[in-house]
């Protein structure tokens, strides 16, 4: 996660989760080896059960891999949330005065951590991205988010 633009006008942060992009090619990539390989050897049914786990592992990527926006403008008086994956591109927007007072919440699980924002609108918390992460740039980005709203970090 990282900081795109910060200005007095806009910010925006920006997940890319380019581990789990390369997991799920590699695991892709390996059940469409055990596929080319089963084909060879004439095992047509080794070769079924691995073409459904090569397009097992295209599915959980198009659902599980996706990159986020964050887009906070204090011109346009809005918190607009985009996410992009292999299915196509989503956006959110809602207005940046139905942000709570405090609501860039640090969502904690054991040393992992993501980003949701609490809205007056909404009875539960939207979380940036479905999974939490390690290291120090989620925790950075929500100061900084907080800071910029003038919100106490």
């Amino acid at each position: 996660m990282r900081i795109l633009n910060q200005n007095n006008d806009q910010l925006i942060v920006e997940e890319k989760p380019w581990f789990w992009a390369l997991c799920f090619v590699f695991m892709t990539l390996s059940c469409a080896a055990w596929a080319i390989d089963a084909l060879s050897k004439g095992n047509l049914l080794m070769t079924g059960a691995a073409a459904a786990s090569t397009l097992g592992c295209l599915a959980l990527t198009a659902f599980a891999v996706e990159r986020v926006w964050l887009i906070l403008d204090r011109r346009a008086g809005t918190v607009e949330l985009r996410r992009r994956n292999w299915r196509g591109f989503r956006s959110e927007t809602f207005p940046l005065s139905d942000l709570d007072p405090d609501g860039v919440l640090l969502q904690s699980n054991d040393d992992m951590w993501r980003i949701a924002l609490q809205f007056s609108s909404r009875e539960k918390p939207v979380p940036l991205t479905g999974y939490y992460q390690t290291g120090t740039s989620t925790r950075r980005c929500a100061e900084t988010a907080r800071k910029w709203l003038g919100q106490v970090a």
